[in-house]
């Protein structure tokens, strides 16, 4: 976010971002235009061009926008959370629910990534989840496997369901969940106290 823009000038840049979703979200990619995400928006392709400077730059913009709406979101749920287990759970739980709670956004970056290539937004996010699997590990509340690997096999998965969570109206939310979260904490051995009467650890 840029932080030499007036109130005024921010509202309207988040008013051409939000149109620009809106775009990318429920129109081909091809189609989408800096002059239709201005009449969407409300004002002129001149001031979209102001704010953003082209329309890649806008597709970049509307990519980094979910990227850290979505780690915010993570962030607040996974605050406070010491337990490897109880974190790994709530990891799982806020980024497939974040997914649901912004079909239309999901969906435009899907659509914007099918045409480009932009910069990895979420260069650490391996390593961020690998450590919550090293320290449930040295905990003993995961089994033994490659935490890196491990790592890199719930994120393909997070982003698989990213486009099964979009596409499917008549979906189960709260089933889909439930079974993707456990499916990840059975493989990597997870022991979460709240599981069952018989994960509880001993100690």
């Amino acid at each position: 976010m840029r932080s030499d823009l007036t109130r005024i000038q921010q509202i309207r840049r988040d008013d051409i971002l939000a149109a620009a979703v809106e775009a990318f979200g429920t129109e081909r990619s091809e189609d989408v235009s800096i002059a239709g995400i201005a009449v969407r928006a409300g004002t002129s392709k001149g001031t979209v061009l102001y704010h953003f400077g082209s329309r890649a730059a806008l597709q970049e913009a509307v990519v980094v926008d979910l990227f850290e709406r979505g780690w915010n979101f993570m962030a607040d749920r996974m605050r406070g959370i010491d337990e490897p287990a109880e974190l790994l759970y709530a990891y799982l739980d806020s980024n497939l629910r974040f997914i649901v709670e912004r079909p239309t956004h999901v969906i435009a970056v899907h659509r914007i990534l099918e045409g480009v290539t932009l910069p990895d937004q979420a260069p650490d996010a391996i390593e961020q989840l690998a450590e919550i699997l090293r320290d449930g590990q040295q905990r003993h509340r995961f089994g033994a496997f490659d935490p890196v690997v491990v790592a890199k096999l719930i994120r393909a998965i997070i982003d698989a369901a990213s486009y099964h969570l979009t596409e499917a109206a008549d979906l189960d939310i709260d089933h889909h969940l439930d079974e993707a979260i456990a499916f990840v904490e059975r493989a990597v051995g997870s022991r979460r106290r709240h599981n069952s009467p018989q994960s509880k650890d001993p100690s």
